[in-house]
């Protein structure tokens, strides 16, 4: 019931983009967006997820790590996929070869709030003439809250040289060695949708799954809820308490030391202490 009214709102949110215009996602009126500022602010995450892996909160540095990882790489696969279209490889397999992550599913699932691999795999679709399925990934990347107020245009890209494109792709795959020399994806097979930018929609999921006793499957929307909204107490409970009955403890106190980061002085976290520790000393005492 819950995650059928999230949908609705981002159903409502998504027709008044499409009614209004993508804030200039593909129109001559928004300046022309630079690569400098996906590697800035790559760089950026980087530095921030750093900082958070040091803390050993993993779930808030894998969201920093992602959203870097998310943003370059889709924009070095959109510089591919031009490089394909102008007929280069002989096979787009043959031409990313050497490149980490080929299809936007995969770089979406590292980050579902980054904007990149929907606006990215729209400009590609328009520059094959697909517009339908262009505006469709402009308008998912436009009602995204991480989605820039200036919008993005990266339709330069069209008009680069061959030369031009693989230099882009060999700087963008530079930034990308920094991310993943840090960061290892873990990919769980969640579906890709554009509701997955929504934490409360995760968190419906997870809870919807509890509820259906699916401990495990559970676990994997929880995970990405906290990611995207990790100042929610409520949603810390919801994870732990999948792992907790998913019987992964280590899991479960993995999450509740993060949690803890949050809330040291929260009600529903130290019920959840408690009972990990009971279990814990029953079973140091068999």
């Amino acid at each position: 019931m819950v995650r059928s009214k999230i949908i609705a709102i981002l159903l409502i949110l998504t027709v008044a983009v499409s009614l209004f215009g993508c804030s200039g996602t593909k129109t001559d009126e928004t300046k022309s967006s630079s690569k400098d500022d996906i590697i800035k602010n790559a760089q950026s995450c980087l530095k921030i997820g750093n900082r958070f892996s040091n803390l050993l909160m993993d779930e808030t540095s894998s969201y920093f790590y992602g959203y870097a990882a998310a943003e370059v790489s889709s924009f070095r696969l959109a510089v591919e996929k031009l490089l394909w279209l102008k007929g280069e490889g002989d096979s787009f397999a043959d031409l990313a070869a050497d490149s980490r992550y080929t299809d936007w599913d995969t770089i979406a699932e590292m980050c579902f709030a980054s904007p990149y691999p929907y606006y990215f795999e729209g400009l590609i679709h328009d520059v094959q003439g697909e517009s339908e399925e262009a505006n469709k990934m402009y308008v998912n990347a436009a009602i995204m809250t991480n989605y820039p107020e200036e919008g993005l245009n990266y339709n330069y890209l069209r008009g680069m040289s061959v030369d031009e494109l693989y230099a882009l792709r060999d700087e963008l795959r530079k930034e990308e060695d920094k991310i993943y020399e840090k960061y290892e994806p873990e990919f769980y097979g969640y579906p890709r949708s554009v509701y997955n930018c929504a934490s409360e929609y995760l968190y419906a999921d997870a809870m919807e799954k509890l509820d259906a006793e699916q401990y495990e499957e559970a676990m994997i929307p929880a995970r990405y809820a906290v990611r995207l909204n990790p100042k929610s107490e409520d949603m810390w409970v919801c994870a732990v308490t999948a792992a907790m009955y998913a019987d992964q403890p280590h899991q479960a106190t993995v999450w509740l030391y993060e949690a803890s980061k949050y809330f040291p002085e929260g009600e529903k976290i130290g019920v959840l202490i408690k009972a990990i520790n009971d279990i814990s000393e029953e079973a140091d005492a068999q």
